[in-house]
């Protein structure tokens, strides 16, 4: 008979045997990982960080003109099937799909980005407007692969896409705004890889020529490319096996098969790239993971990143993907960027995108009777636009003078005492190691309008 233990003071409660286990604590879905405020031991898993990047990229991105899209997380399976292509690994191998219990249309967590707000323009008649759209977005994607440093189930995807403009001005534009964002974060030594995968008009010519080629090396190829080899050739350029490495190297390149038109393109996109003065290498085994690229494909390598996380961002042209949904013919070209795989760049760089947030101002008060007067200047400062806080619990005005110090503050706002009974407060500049009396009703203003820390306060 196992040990029982009785509540004290009653018997009406119901016993409890000490043998009943406590359940485990859950766990974070594996490749899933949370953003903290405080306490986050990782790099990438500090929310200030991450708040930085948001705000900085929708900074950088309305600067270019772009405005803020989201998309739902869940969209019809059919949506990536015909967007990415069957045979691409997102659909074949890395989607998170669902089937309804009454049957309805299966389903899919987002992978990427592009297809959504493909879909989004031509649901709500963007790609019928007489102007181009420029559109900007920040949204997790899913994606069930192994979880590995850089690779995560669940990533949150910064991106831009432009519709409805086919110049390569446009295509230069898109790659300038996401190289401009690294430098501005201070990312050094960022390359940007470039190369033209051509059009339906010149494809199918070069998938012979390729697929002759590849087919006298086929029993040396690894099991992947033997599978892409009959249904996606191009793919094989694009192996990370060791055995695919020399053959990949020795293939027939696009670049050398490109219809006048694509070649006109690529000319007129390296020709404003290095109007811009932004370096660029040709790289002609890039033809990127997803089937409705058209002419430029591009992608930025970070140098002091390993292997294949080196690739923090890329994108390209994707002309007939609205048609493909299903909409008019509408040339676009857009980027996407992973948060979490730019944060490890910065990291490897020493770069730190923001610091955890802290208060300007910390409210303290002499004693209880002193406590909600302190508690409306809180709120008062706060409403002016001051980040504030104070101590909950009363205690000693020399703690909380101390916690005030802790918490990073600027300043320490003193409620009580003598300055109390004239509706004053006692300002202190806890880095100047000034202080004086400020009406209560002025202390936002004085707050807001002080001197830089290394000068004294009048």
């Amino acid at each position: 008979m196992p040990a029982r233990r009785s509540p004290v003071g009653s018997s009406r409660f119901p016993e409890v045997f000490d043998t009943v286990a406590k359940p485990s604590p859950l766990q974070a879905v594996k490749g899933m990982h949370d953003i903290l405020p405080v306490g986050a031991k990782a790099f990438i898993d500090r929310a200030e960080h991450w708040l930085a990047l948001r705000r900085a990229y929708s900074e950088w991105a309305e600067v270019h003109g772009y405005g803020y899209i989201e998309t739902p997380a869940l969209e019809p399976t059919e949506l990536f099937k015909r967007t990415a292509g069957e045979t691409s690994d997102v659909v074949s191998k890395e989607m998170y799909t669902f089937q309804r219990a009454d049957d309805g249309p299966s389903l899919s967590l987002r992978p990427e980005g592009s297809a959504s707000v493909c879909r989004a323009v031509l649901q709500h008649g963007l790609a019928q407007a007489a102007s181009q759209a420029k559109l900007y977005y920040i949204c997790p994607m899913f994606r069930a692969e192994s979880p590995q440093k850089g690779r995560y189930r669940q990533h949150t995807q910064f991106g831009a896409e432009l519709f409805k403009e086919s110049d390569p001005t446009a295509d230069a534009e898109v790659i300038a705004m996401l190289y401009g964002f690294y430098q501005r974060l201070g990312l050094s030594g960022i390359e940007v890889h470039l190369n033209s995968v051509g059009t339906d008009v010149c494809r199918p010519a070069y998938r012979d020529k390729l697929v002759a080629y590849l087919m006298q090396h086929e029993a040396s190829l690894s099991a992947d490319s033997k599978t892409r080899l009959s249904l996606n050739p191009m793919r094989v350029l694009d192996s990370k096996a060791p055995e695919d490495q020399d053959i990949a190297d020795n293939a027939p390149v696009m670049i050398d098969h490109l219809d006048p038109e694509s070649a006109e393109h690529f000319e007129g996109l390296k020709a404003a790239l290095t109007a811009l003065d932004i370096p660029y290498r040709i790289n002609t085994r890039l033809v990127r993971g997803l089937d409705y690229y058209t002419r430029t494909a591009f992608e930025m390598i970070c140098p002091t990143l390993d292997g294949a996380i080196k690739v923090i961002g890329g994108g390209g042209r994707y002309d007939g993907l609205v048609e493909q949904i299903g909409g008019p013919h509408t040339p676009a070209v857009g980027f996407g960027c992973g948060v979490e795989r730019l944060l490890l760049a910065l990291e490897s760089q020493n770069i730190t995108p923001g610091e955890e947030p802290k208060p300007t101002a910390f409210v303290c008060y002499f004693g209880d009777e002193d406590k909600m007067t302190a508690f409306q200047v809180l709120q008062n400062l706060r409403s002016a636009g001051v980040r504030a806080e104070f101590s909950y619990q009363t205690r000693k005005l020399n703690k909380q003078l101390k916690a005030a110090n802790n918490s990073g503050a600027r300043f320490a706002v003193l409620v009580g005492g003598d300055e109390g009974q004239r509706g004053e407060a006692v300002l202190k500049d806890l880095v100047a190691k000034d202080e004086r009396p400020v009406a209560l009703g002025a202390l936002a203003s004085a707050i807001l309008s002080a001197p830089a820390a290394n000068a004294p306060m009048l």
